[in-house]
């Protein structure tokens, strides 16, 4: 099958979901009651409200969820873990080797498609709406949202795919037989396009009941961020730097306590998936079994952390970073079948939380005897209903942007105009002195002393360290370049000379991930197959 089909396919699958299907959970409806299905502002409401959920949640299977597990795990930061369990085509992603047929390849396409689809049908129907008429506030308000969510769809789509789709408005049955692919700048410069009208139009923030709707500081962390990864580093240090100077936000004062359930919508956080407790409607957040411990009420125990992500914070004495990043097994000294697998666990202010340690897994079951300790929860913060069987009604949000990326696209972005494009205003001392003393003095670190590339280079390990495990690290690896040579930092990561590889073939004697008898279950040259344009996923074949 051509792209072209395959895409036409796609599209056409959604064009008759939303002719047999009824927007959230209303009732069936046919296509040609579309044109009134805008006649008040509950509905304009609701609609644009769907959009949301089909960025963020994928369907009650977490089908965007598990993307973002996948390619977390063919990162230098995650094993795949489970290895006795995982399919095949879970494999293909943590070994690089993904091709066109891996079935988890289609649901970010279909996703993203259906926002974009959703989101160009509010765009046509809410001018037209009568409710434009009394409260042209409201729409233009939910025009601004539905520009920032389609802005964000085609975001997902252009990290990961070379080339796709662009669609502005909603296609016609010709124009589903005629789709043609663009090059990713076009789709950053929709992106951009879509983000600077949402930014003209919403609001700074919402009352507490419309927490997570997209405000113009949301709209202006994805402008400086899609300014980046297009290397605008001029667009990317201005939006950067607006939001740093002149918005709400502020570093949390521990560390800990970003993640911590009990703070939700914390100062930091910018952009944050909304998630309730409802015993009737899949309205949690299904990542702390997924990523959970396989003892821990059922865990599902993907994406373990790695030994040589916990080396990073090791050698710099990263102690806060650390213990809010990882749960860590017990060592090999002290195993034996009733003990294995336990570990401390560290409360947000950095303390061992009074309670008994976490069993974490048997050996047969692990890769790393390592946890994800962002989206754990404490047990004292767990609803009595927490388990595997009630995985999509876990209330903890999730922080998809925050204040400190916006201070390493900043910190980046000056680095950039310093070295590269000249007569910048600044200097590497105010990048040293400023955003990344302010991330480092939180978690108790010096500053750094560098200069020149190595600089960038450690704005490159700060981002992996302050953002390990909360899904970054896939498209920072493929997004950074090296300054010496202007390759893709994953070109110096992952294949058979990749820093990786050579590291857990050469120099890893951890017990979990070398010594135990399950160990290699999950192999641990991971990523030596990676091959020259492997960066970029490929258009799903289904």
């Amino acid at each position: 099958m051509n792209s072209k089909i395959k895409i036409s396919a796609i599209l056409l699958g959604i064009v008759l979901l939303y002719s047999c299907e009824g927007f959230l959970d209303e009732p069936i409806r046919g296509a040609q009651v579309l044109d009134t299905y805008f006649d008040n502002e509950q509905e304009c409401e609701k609609f644009v409200v769907g959009c949301y959920e089909t960025i963020l949640q994928g369907d009650v299977y977490w089908y965007v969820k598990w993307f973002y597990v996948l390619t977390e795990s063919g990162t230098d930061d995650s094993w795949l873990g489970m290895p006795l369990e995982a399919e095949q085509d879970f494999k293909e992603f943590s070994t690089l080797t993904v091709n066109s047929h891996n079935t988890w390849l289609y649901p970010i396409w279909e996703y993203m498609y259906k926002s974009i689809y959703q989101c160009n049908m509010a765009l046509e129907n809410l001018p037209e709406s009568p409710v434009n008429g009394s409260n042209p506030e409201l729409i233009t308000r939910l025009v601004g949202e539905a520009k920032f969510i389609r802005a964000y769809a085609y975001f997902e789509l252009v990290k990961n795919f070379e080339t796709m789709p662009l669609f502005d408005h909603v296609l016609s049955p010709t124009e589903l037989n005629n789709v043609t692919f663009t090059d990713q700048q076009q789709i950053y410069d929709q992106i951009i396009r879509d983000l600077q009208d949402a930014v003209d139009v919403l609001p700074d923030n919402y009352d507490t009941d419309n927490k997570g709707r997209a405000t113009k500081w949301a709209a202006s962390a994805y402008l400086a961020k899609a300014y980046m990864y297009s290397e605008n580093w001029e667009k990317a240090y201005e939006y950067a730097n607006d939001l740093i100077v002149s918005g709400p936000f502020s570093l949390e004062p521990r560390f800990g306590e970003i993640w911590d359930i009990n703070n939700r919508n914390g100062v930091e956080s910018i952009f944050e998936f909304q998630t309730n407790y409802d015993p009737n409607y899949t309205t949690g957040n299904a990542f702390p079994i997924l990523t959970g411990a396989r003892k821990d009420n059922g865990g599902w125990y993907y994406t373990q952390p790695t030994s040589n992500l916990e080396k990073e914070y090791l050698a710099l004495n990263d102690t806060i970073r650390l213990r809010a990043t990882i749960i860590k097994g017990i060592n090999e000294a002290t195993i034996n079948q009733d003990i294995v697998g336990k570990a401390p666990v560290y409360d947000t202010d950095g303390t061992t939380v009074a309670l008994p340690e976490l069993r974490i897994a048997t050996l047969e079951e692990s890769k790393s005897m390592r946890v994800n300790r962002k989206f754990f929860i404490l047990p004292d913060d767990r609803l009595p209903t927490y388990s595997s069987q009630l995985m999509n009604h876990i209330p903890k949000n999730q922080i998809l942007l925050r204040l400190a990326e916006v201070k390493f696209i900043r910190a980046e972005a000056m680095w950039r105009m310093i070295n590269t494009v000249g007569g910048a205003a600044f200097s590497e001392s105010d990048i040293i002195n400023g955003d990344l003393h302010d991330i480092r003095d939180r978690v108790g670190l010096p500053d750094i002393n560098s200069s020149g590339n190595q600089l960038l280079l450690d704005i490159y390990k700060e981002r992996r360290l302050e953002l390990a495990m909360e899904f970054k690290r896939w498209d920072e690896m493929r997004r950074t370049k090296h300054p010496d040579d202007g390759r893709r930092m994953i070109y110096h990561i992952m294949g058979p000379q990749g820093s990786f590889v050579l590291y857990n073939m050469e120099q890893n004697n951890d017990y979990w991930e070398k010594g135990s008898p399950y160990a290699e279950f999950e192999p641990s040259d991971k990523g030596i197959d990676f091959v020259t344009g492997a960066e970029w996923l490929p258009i799903p074949a289904r």
